[in-house]
């Protein structure tokens, strides 16, 4: 299992305060509201970051980031990967997985 869970995409910078347009990789796309940091993943390296606002725009997220304060900053991360330890993940229903955790898996059927 993976220690971190994608969560979604960097698409690309709104505004001119820093701002990012992100795809959710979620069901519960307010769930980033309850989120302290997150990490970003970059030229495969993960930068850990503390979220500062967070705001909802039809189907995407608006996220800001501390450290990250006008639209120059926000260029170099588009299209990197937004990801959170599984510790901070929601909790599944019971017989729930994530996609993660599936895949890889061997498919059996009843069928003969």
């Amino acid at each position: 299992m993976d220690n971190l869970l994608e969560i979604g995409q960097i698409v690309n910078s709104y505004g001119i305060k820093g701002f990012f347009k992100v795809v959710p990789y979620t069901d519960d796309m307010k769930r980033y509201s309850k989120l302290k940091s997150v990490y970003i993943e970059k030229d495969k390296k993960l930068i850990k970051m503390e979220i500062e606002e967070v705001k909802y725009q039809n189907k995407l997220v608006l996220l800001k980031l501390k450290g990250i304060d006008d639209i120059n900053d926000t260029l170099e991360y588009k299209n990197c990967y937004i990801k959170i330890d599984r510790a901070d993940a929601v909790k599944l229903p019971k017989d729930s997985y994530f996609i993660v955790d599936l895949i890889g898996m061997e498919v059996e059927t009843d069928d003969r």
